[in-house]
């Protein structure tokens, strides 16, 4: 909580700051997109738990027949912006946004001598950081320069979860959960002047972010839902046989070898392009 009071604080008054460097310095506009890889978390422990369990009830019930396995959530895209304040030629204060999302769906079929069920998982975690940064920038000659960036972020962040199974009937089974934290970001980017103010940005960023704390509703058809926290916890299905799960329940799960709050790992790294306006 103190690092969310000074993290706002601070960002105010960069918000309050800013206009004033910004009536006797040069402003840039950076925008910026690409792909992403994420790390994931208990979101992945816990899609890769279920998966294991669904698969040893259907075999014991009597699905000797499987194929399809789990697929880890990682890959994904962003898009977003900043605008710095440069406070010497190559020195400059930021803020900006982003918009950072991923999506993975695993699918298993069970089959039986009478039936065949497909049963689909899915999961999208996704934020908004709101950032402050520090830039610096290093020209090269013939209008081209690298610029090399440092700061932190408050996240706005959502954690997705669909379970779907279709055979004679069909469950759907939706979580929807969010957070907010403080994650770190650090970049190097290289700058090529495609006009006497506009350039072309390629940029390798990094980030660190591990979110707690999502609250949210469950919404399964046909039976309704409920409201509650993300939990992760370790069962046992029989002494030899143990699994990781990640669900949104009411209370904490009692009786299991232990249990706490979700944590979703938002940090990995990103390759992007996009322009850069220098004015």
């Amino acid at each position: 909580m103190k690092k969310k009071i000074a993290f706002i604080l601070g960002l105010s008054f960069l918000f309050v700051c800013l206009p004033r460097a910004a009536d006797a310095s040069a402003l840039t506009f950076r925008f910026f997109g690409g792909g992403t890889y994420l790390r994931g978390g208990d979101l992945n422990d816990g899609m890769k738990g279920w998966t294991d369990y669904w698969k040893a009830n259907y075999q014991i019930m009597g699905y000797p027949t499987q194929a399809g396995s789990f697929n880890p959530l990682h890959y994904g895209y962003e898009f977003g912006g900043d605008i710095i304040v440069h406070l010497t030629s190559r020195f400059g204060i930021a803020v900006g946004a982003e918009y950072v999302v991923a999506k993975k769906t695993s699918t298993l079929t069970f089959q039986s001598p009478s039936e065949t069920i497909n049963w689909t998982i899915v999961g999208k975690p996704s934020a908004i950081p709101v950032k402050v940064s520090l830039f610096y920038i290093l020209p090269l000659g013939n209008g081209a320069a690298v610029s090399l960036h440092a700061g932190a972020g408050y996240y706005s962040a959502k954690a997705r979860l669909e379970s779907s199974t279709r055979a004679d009937e069909h469950t759907d089974y939706l979580v929807d959960s969010s957070a907010k934290g403080v994650g770190y970001h650090a970049g190097l980017g290289l700058e090529l002047r495609l006009f006497p103010k506009v350039y072309l940005l390629v940029e390798g960023a990094g980030r660190y972010a591990v979110l707690s704390g999502f609250e949210g509703s469950v919404t399964m058809h046909p039976e309704g839902g409920w409201k509650g926290k993300l939990y992760y916890w370790g069962a046992s299905k029989s002494y030899l046989e143990r699994y990781n799960y990640i669900d949104l329940t009411i209370g904490a799960p009692e009786g299991v070898i232990f249990v706490r709050e979700a944590k979703v790992d938002y940090s990995g790294f990103s390759l992007r392009g996009g322009f850069v306006i220098r004015l």
